[in-house]
């Protein structure tokens, strides 16, 4: 697997099981915990083969900025959780910042 791949998957897995660990905080469904948890944990294994390709903190901030990007966008689309002006224009920035450091 290339390294686009890698943190795409992991992006997907740790945003599909961090937006499930918000739902749970809210409604106490063990279940949601379980599966949240495990969508978390592949997600990591995904991140942890990035480091094959990767230095570590580049990794780790590609990792994070894909997912604070994706949760955010998540939770502003699914869980009705507001953006203001600053926050929407931090995260165009981290986005910038991601496609600087992969170009």
């Amino acid at each position: 697997m290339n390294t686009i791949t890698l943190f795409a998957g992991a992006g997907l897995f740790v945003t599909i099981g961090d937006l499930i660990l918000a739902q749970w905080a809210r409604t106490s469904n063990w279940i949601l915990l379980a599966v949240g948890l495990l969508l978390n944990v592949i997600g990591i294994s995904f991140y942890a083969n990035t480091l094959r390709f990767e230095s570590v903190g580049l990794a780790t901030a590609i990792f994070l900025g894909i997912n604070i990007i994706a949760v955010t966008m998540g939770g502003y689309f699914f869980l009705n959780q507001n953006l203001n002006l600053r926050e929407s224009m931090g995260l165009l920035l981290l986005a910038v910042a991601i496609i600087i450091i992969e170009l």
